[in-house]
């Protein structure tokens, strides 16, 4: 193992126990990470799009993988899962 790899070993050891420390004084207040659900309007203006396309993606979610949940008439869309398929969307047409 070179010095190199010896401090690096050590930094990302430091940096989990106070990740882990952060962890824990954020749950003994009371946090709780939740996920963030964005409505249809709120996704069409991230992915500058109008509702009616945004809808239409909802609506062919099953096939183009569009992470769409629907609540009776209402449609939410997890942030982190719509950030994720943008990206597989920009990885497909760049290749």
């Amino acid at each position: 193992m070179t010095f190199e790899d010896t401090i690096r070993q050590i930094i990302q050891e430091e940096n989990e126990k106070h990740l882990d420390n952060i962890k824990r004084l954020l749950e003994s207040h009371g946090y709780h990470e939740a996920p963030r659900f964005l409505t249809v309007p709120e996704a069409a203006e991230i992915l500058r799009i109008g509702k009616t396309a945004t809808y239409e993606l909802c609506r062919q979610s099953e096939n183009n993988g569009f992470p769409a949940i629907r609540e009776g008439h209402k449609i939410r869309i997890p942030y982190t899962a719509l950030m994720n398929w943008i990206d597989q969307q920009t990885n497909q047409k760049a290749i």
